[in-house]
């Protein structure tokens, strides 16, 4: 009997044990919205705190979680909102949360070294951020360059001209080198991509100007801004020194979309727009006696005949009068399951340009995938195929071969000319300038066509996964090859070729692969008390080869466009290879969120170091102190007070060829050699090259405060710096011609960049009515010339002489002065630097269905040498030369080119987009519905004078600034959007 009462009480526990059990395991289900257009949020991350249990909701918002115990605290986060935690126990069901948008980023996540990131709310650095709503939310971007322009503060962004593809500067915290890149380092999903320019030749039709005089653009114009997730620029050494000798001049990391877990979503975009001139330079309204008084007699009588027979023409206005047709149509389609996600996007841009003949072209196909193949390893792809083709027409500062219209515009066409074809389609040539621009525009060829791949691979294996410790290995890399090819075709019938060279043909073919790999170990160890630390330790390497072919022939057979058909040939080419590899170590320590220090450092080695065998370190070091977490801290309406430190340093090494003395061929006897080159003045192939270079190198110190208040809807940043950049390397043009060479390679070089970045970011208004976020940046740098071994000179081909202004090197002055000669002295005139800008960007969501998105952007001080007004006042064309006060005073006679410097100051509505979200009564088939009218760059206020104070004549890897000759015009654009969901 008492065997069977010890069996029933045991299965009695058992019972009870069990109930208990299952007692302790519910269910929490619910749907996350938006707080403001109340909609679900797919996608967001639910995770059982102190626990690796989550969930993240569907396409609705809807989500179901197990939770074991009798209660539990749910951790709730998604990108572009305020974190949220929600208490729960078995009685909790059907929860209904509404997020609010983080418009602080105190919960973005950014990337803190090459494998591991971090909350923006414990970050040291001022790193700033552009997702893809700010990126191509309002209007659509040509280029993803251009689509930046005042949305980053740090940040200075110029073009070369606004010819159809793109010529675009982005420089971040100012100068970083005199001779290499100013342009930062790309990375696109892991790969260090390419963005060098490409030269087509046109340059030697006249042999008259440089290659980066041409207009041609940069590579980083390939990459679709459609494609883009998030995009994070670290502007300086102390956030960028983990990347070593390729981010002197700052990183851009480029985050491309992904699937995500669901329904497969299908979203098809389409957009029509039109490009028209910005601004026109103007024309000079002729008499005929103002014709007489600036010609002659002669010239008043063919005038005074071309206005009775109506043939008075804007050549201005016929040359950049047309309204190019833009169309852009992006088709995308995400998703997956638990184990494979996906994101593909096709997207075409046909856009042509202000004038007949002009237009770029791109098409590009990406397909990321990612899958998950065991619980421990996970591997992602990027693949992207783009072809672009530019067709620019004959634009550039091509000044004496008679190629550039705009040169020919202003130095000088009357338009009183005629210089339409006759009945049988011949040209007449043009009387005053050295080409008749009309047929520049119809019959000159200048196009470029770009096939490219860009591969990206990423694995993840969690090596040790417990409760407070973690380690991973995390490899990735990949590829970028391209091959360009362009073409440029001046008839034999052209003005200047039929005394010269009877036509000419310049055939580019540029392959270009650049490769990379990096293999990280990091580990994540969690103490017990409230102390998390970070490590990641590993490899990193980068090879880039190109091979940049021209071929030239002139002296052409009548009417072909064929190299073989000529009868002079030429042929040159450049063969570069370059090589580097790194050594990393980073580690952080978090205290509860209190305090966070970063120390790390990289060794770096490259086959441009004069010893490509020797290590060059750089180290960084931050602290972060987020007061407003401690205990002590008892002001609940500031929830973010956090005071920052960070030093780093980071290298540039030479540019290729810097090294050594090139050698050019020769012939001694009839038997073939290698010699000197012949010297030539600025002539790169008769340099004296340095074999003892070591990299450039800056050193930064950054320190800054960043502020939240009420619960997020108002941020605050605060950042000042110090860049000092060391030992810039630098060709030297100004010694003996009877050395045998024209410039020789030195390092003797300083300059220190300080500066001060301010962010305020503000969520004023939030209703399901109307919401209003808004941000307003401000931003100003400095570079200042600390040391300079050789006195003062003027950078080789940084400008034209000092007759006409030019970049010019003084220290003690800035590294962006401008200066000429003036009565035998030479003087400084101007500083192309801005003395500061802002930008204000609005995002607003009124009536529910309707948003209006707009960023203006001011740019105050900034010196412009505008020699498109010299060359139209030695034409006589320029519009006020009827002034009274111009009469009296010439500014050339009077001044010299320091009478053609003006203010760059500018205000600019860079976007704005009106849109309507369709309510939708049966979404079975159409998610959703969206239509909208947007403008880019529709309005500049300035007093600057000639086409755009933002363009610059050299191009954007060198130190020019402020220097604008005749660009191709500045286009404003208005599109038309239709998109859909599926």
């Amino acid at each position: 009997m008492r065997e069977v009462y010890r069996k029933l009480t045991m299965l009695t526990l058992l019972l009870l044990s069990v109930q208990l059990a299952v007692a302790q395991e519910f269910t929490v289900s619910g749907v996350i919205k938006d707080a403001v257009t109340n909609e679900g949020l797919s996608g967001v991350n639910i995770l059982v705190k102190g626990t690796t249990s989550g969930v993240i909701t569907d396409i609705d918002g809807k989500f179901n979680i197990a939770i074991q115990g009798q209660q539990a605290t749910l951790s709730i986060s998604f990108i572009g909102y305020l974190s949220q935690e929600i208490d729960v126990n078995g009685t909790t069901e059907n929860l209904e949360i509404s997020m609010t948008e983080d418009i602080a980023n105190l919960e973005e996540v950014v990337v803190t070294g090459l494998a591991t990131n971090i909350k923006r709310s414990n970050l040291a650095n001022n790193i700033s951020t552009v997702d893809a709503k700010s990126l191509t939310g309002t209007t659509t971007g040509a280029t993803l360059d251009g689509a930046l322009y005042g949305k980053l503060t740090g940040v200075n962004i110029s073009a070369a001209g606004g010819a159809p593809g793109g010529q675009t500067a982005v420089r971040l915290r100012g100068i970083s080198s005199l001779s290499g890149n100013n342009q930062p380092l790309f990375i696109v999903d892991g790969v260090y991509i390419s963005n060098i320019q490409l030269t087509n030749g046109s340059a030697v039709a006249s042999g008259a100007n440089a290659g980066r005089e041409e207009g041609g653009s940069n590579r980083v114009s390939d990459i679709n801004p459609d494609d883009i997730e998030s995009i994070e620029v670290l502007k300086g050494a102390s956030a960028a020194a983990i990347y070593g000798t390729r981010a002197n001049a700052g990183v851009v990391i480029i985050t491309t979309k992904r699937g995500s877990e669901g329904k497969t979503t299908i979203n098809f975009n389409q957009d029509f727009g039109f490009n028209t001139i910005q601004n026109y330079a103007g024309r000079r309204q002729f008499t005929a006696a103002t014709v007489e008084s600036t010609f002659d007699a002669s010239e008043r009588a063919i005038f005074e005949a071309a206005r009775e027979r109506g043939r008075i023409f804007n050549y201005e206005e016929e040359l950049y009068g047309e309204k190019g047709f833009i169309t852009d149509s992006r088709l995308s389609i995400s998703g997956g399951k638990d184990k494979t996600k996906f994101y593909f996007n096709a997207s075409r841009r046909d856009e042509d340009g202000i004038m007949k003949r002009t237009g770029y072209e791109r098409t590009s196909l990406r397909l990321n995938l990612d899958h998950d193949i065991t619980d421990n390893l996970t591997i992602g792809f990027s693949s992207n195929y783009i072809n672009s083709k530019a067709a620019r027409g004959p634009v550039g500062n091509e000044n004496n071969g008679g190629f550039s219209v705009g040169y020919n515009l202003a130095l000088v066409t009357v338009d009183w000319e005629d210089l339409f074809p006759d009945e049988n389609g011949v040209y007449p040539d043009g009387r005053f300038a050295a080409a008749n621009v009309i047929f520049n525009r119809d019959l000159i060829v200048n196009d470029e066509d770009i096939n490219r791949y860009i591969q990206g691979v990423k694995l993840d294996y969690s090596i040790l996964k417990q409760d407070n410790l973690q380690l991973k290995l995390i490899a990735n890399g990949g590829l970028d090859f391209f091959l360009g090819k362009t073409f440029v075709y001046m008839p034999e019938t052209h003005q200047t070729q039929r005394a010269t060279t009877n036509g000419f043909i310049s055939s580019g073919r540029n392959n270009s692969l650049q490769y990379n790999y990096q293999a990280f170990a990091v580990i994540d160890y969690f103490t017990g008390n409230n102390i998390s630390l970070n490590g990641q330790f590993g490899v990193s390497y980068l090879n880039f080869e190109s091979d940049a072919t021209l071929s030239q022939t002139t002296q052409l057979i009548p009417t072909q466009t064929n190299l073989a058909q000529g009868n002079s040939f030429s042929t040159s080419q450049r063969l570069t290879e370059e090589e580097e590899f790194g050594l990393i170590a980073q580690g952080q320590v978090n205290w509860d969120d209190k305090i966070i220090t970063t120390l790390g450092i990289r060794f770096d080695k490259s086959s441009l170091n004069g010893d490509p065998n020797k290590y060059f370190a750089f180290p960084r070091a931050s602290i972060a102190f987020n007061i407003a977490n401690f205990d002590f801290w008892t002001i609940p309406s500031i929830n973010l007070f956090k005071v920052r430190f960070a030093y780093g340093e980071t290298g540039s090494s030479a540019r290729f060829g810097s090294l050594f003395t090139p050698l050019g061929p020769t012939s001694v006897g009839g038997i073939p050699g290698l010699a000197l080159p012949t010297v030539a003045q600025n002539n790169v192939s008769a340099q004296l090259g340095d074999d003892r270079l070591e990299p450039e190198t800056s050193q930064e110190i950054e320190f800054g405060a960043d502020f939240a208040f009420l619960e997020g809807r108002i941020g605050l940043e605060f950042t000042a710096y110090i860049r000092d950049v060391k030992n810039l390397i630098y060709p030297f043009s100004s010694i003996p011609l009877s050395s045998g060479f024209a410039n020789s390679i030195r390092s003797d070089f300083d300059l220190r960049n300080t500066g001060i970045e301010i962010a305020l970011n503000a969520n004023p208004v939030v209703n399901p009515n109307f919401n209003w976020n808004t941000t307003l940046s401000y931003w100003q740098n400095e570079a200042k010339v600390d040391r300079l071994g050789v006195g003062e000179f003027q950078p080789s081909g940084e400008g034209f002489s000092l007759t006409f202004g030019s970049s010019f090197i003084r220290e003690g002055e800035t590294a962006t002065s401008l200066a000429a000669n003036i009565g035998g002295v030479t003087t400084i005139i101007g500083d192309a630097a801005p003395d500061f800008q802002m930008s204000w960007y609005n995002q607003l969501t009124f009536l529910k269905n309707f948003d209006l998105t707009f960023l203006w952007h001011l740019k105050e001080g900034g010196d412009v040498l505008n020699l498109t007004k010299l060359l139209s006042d030695f034409g006589g064309v320029t519009p006020d030369l009827d002034n009274a006060d111009v009469i009296a005073n010439p500014r050339f006679a009077t001044s010299g080119a320091a009478g053609y410097i003006e203010d760059g100051s500018y205000i600019r509505l860079r976007e704005v987009g009106l849109y309507y979200n369709v309510p939708l009564v049966n979404k079975n088939i159409l998610q959703g519905l969206r239509i909208g009218v947007s403008g880019k760059n529709i309005l500049t206020i300035t007093d600057y004078t000639s086409y755009d104070p933002e363009t610059s004549a050299f191009g954007p890897s060198g130190l020019s600034q402020g220097i604008e000759v005749a660009p191709f015009p500045s286009a404003k654009q208005y599109y038309f959007h239709v998109g859909l969901r599926f």
